[in-house]
């Protein structure tokens, strides 16, 4: 008898922590961004010019500077790189060569 009684317990105790947990979970449209995104600026667009040309830290910085971006960062073939977005970072994509191949920000 006490164990059915454990078991009737057991599932009411179940179903009312599940209840609690939907009450207390994140719903879906609800989150806000971590930062505004209308303050972070980037326009690869503004810095094309350096396609084509071999990758340094000055053709770096200018990229940078023209796409009024905050900071920059190199794509390289092959290369390990966090997939969190920045909308304020300018991407620079390198081939195998070194030469920029494209911009974009995140």
């Amino acid at each position: 008898m006490q164990a059915r009684y454990a078991l009737v317990l057991i599932g009411q105790l179940s179903s009312f922590l599940t209840l609690i947990l939907l009450a207390v979970a994140p719903r879906p449209g609800y989150a806000q961004p971590a930062a505004p995104l209308a303050q972070a600026r980037c326009a690869a667009g503004q810095a094309q010019s350096v396609v084509g040309q071999p990758y340094s830290l000055k053709l770096a910085d200018k990229a940078r500077q023209a796409a009024e971006a905050r900071e920059v960062r190199k794509i390289e073939p092959g290369g390990a790189y966090t997939m969190e977005l920045s909308p304020d970072r300018l991407n620079i994509k390198v081939d195998r060569a070194g030469i920029v191949t494209s911009l974009r920000c995140g």
